[in-house]
């Protein structure tokens, strides 16, 4: 749609979890495509939920994240491994991540290091 390499800044906030993990999957595909390369100065800025750091919490995630997407939380499957799903993004690179909330939220900043 956008072709490959034309913004600078690609910003995502708590969607990846609501398309499933094969559609989030898809669109880190699509942002690593679209931004433009590390040395041209682009990035990519992520807010998503992810499973806690806490096991007690990420185990209650675990047991409770179909559940809770398909009864009232809007198909937010909320316990995905978003930082193991952009390293397995072609391209894409972690710069910095942050935890919040014993690890319920975090936040990712990452670029390009080759053509996808």
């Amino acid at each position: 749609l956008f072709g490959e390499d034309k913004f600078d800044t690609v910003v995502d906030t708590f969607s990846l979890c609501v398309m499933g993990n094969e559609g989030a999957k898809h669109c880190l595909e699509e942002m690593a495509m679209v931004v433009k390369k590390q040395e041209d100065g682009g990035q990519i800025l992520l807010i998503e939920n992810t499973r806690a750091s806490n096991p007690l919490l990420g185990y209650y995630q675990d047991i409770t994240a179909s559940t809770a997407a398909d009864v009232g939380g809007k198909g937010c499957i909320y316990n995905q491994n978003v930082g193991e799903m952009i390293k397995q993004t072609k391209g894409l690179q972690i710069v910095r991540e942050e935890a919040f909330a014993a690890g319920l939220f975090r936040s990712f900043t990452c670029q390009k290091i080759f053509p996808s």
